[in-house]
């Protein structure tokens, strides 16, 4: 997809947290976070244009399952046309999925990855979201954001007590906060 026709969605939906595809500095960062141990079983929330999700099935092994949550339905077409056994594709709201997330019938949950623009939450939302995520997410499982501000860490910190990385990637527009918990 190209940068203009990525700004023209995302200027239709507000909801849209970007004005542009992430930059592979961008991927590069969210995928050296995975788990190591595991990354057969992955959630992307908001996987947008499928950039982030073309990455993540590079990363993953044969027999992984990746399951895309995407609202915007421009994206979920987008996402669609990755032809992929691994991937499963949610057109959906991600409080609803997230509410139970044993729905999705995944055998274990080792990351989730997520570029939703949490700044368009609640503080009770943006809440919900890490503590369901943190209890479905396996023994050492990580949950990796991907924002424009560090939003989210006071909340990640409240769940995920082992480890809580923040680092920032200026190699993209606008300059990403990056967020990796680990279980």
């Amino acid at each position: 997809m190209s940068k203009v026709h990525f700004l023209k969605t995302a200027l239709q939906d507000y909801k849209v947290g970007a004005l542009t595809p992430s930059s592979p500095f961008v991927v590069r960062q969210i995928v050296k976070r995975l788990p190591r141990h595991s990354r057969a079983c992955i959630v992307e929330y908001g996987a947008g244009d499928g950039v982030i999700t073309k990455a993540l099935l590079e990363h993953m092994p044969r027999d992984g399952k990746l399951v895309a949550i995407e609202m915007n339905p421009h994206f979920v077409a987008l996402l669609k046309k990755i032809h992929d056994p691994r991937l499963q594709v949610i057109h959906g709201n991600v409080l609803k999925v997230c509410n139970d997330l044993s729905n999705l019938k995944l055998p274990r949950i080792d990351a989730v990855v997520s570029g939703i623009p949490f700044s368009f939450f609640s503080p009770s939302e943006r809440e919900f979201v890490a503590e369901h995520t943190f209890r479905n997410l396996s023994e050492h499982g990580r949950f990796i954001l991907y924002q424009i501000s560090p939003l989210m860490l006071p909340c990640l910190k409240r769940y995920f007590k082992k480890k809580v990385e923040l680092s920032l990637e200026v190699r993209n527009f606008p300059p990403y906060v990056i967020l990796a918990a680990e279980k």
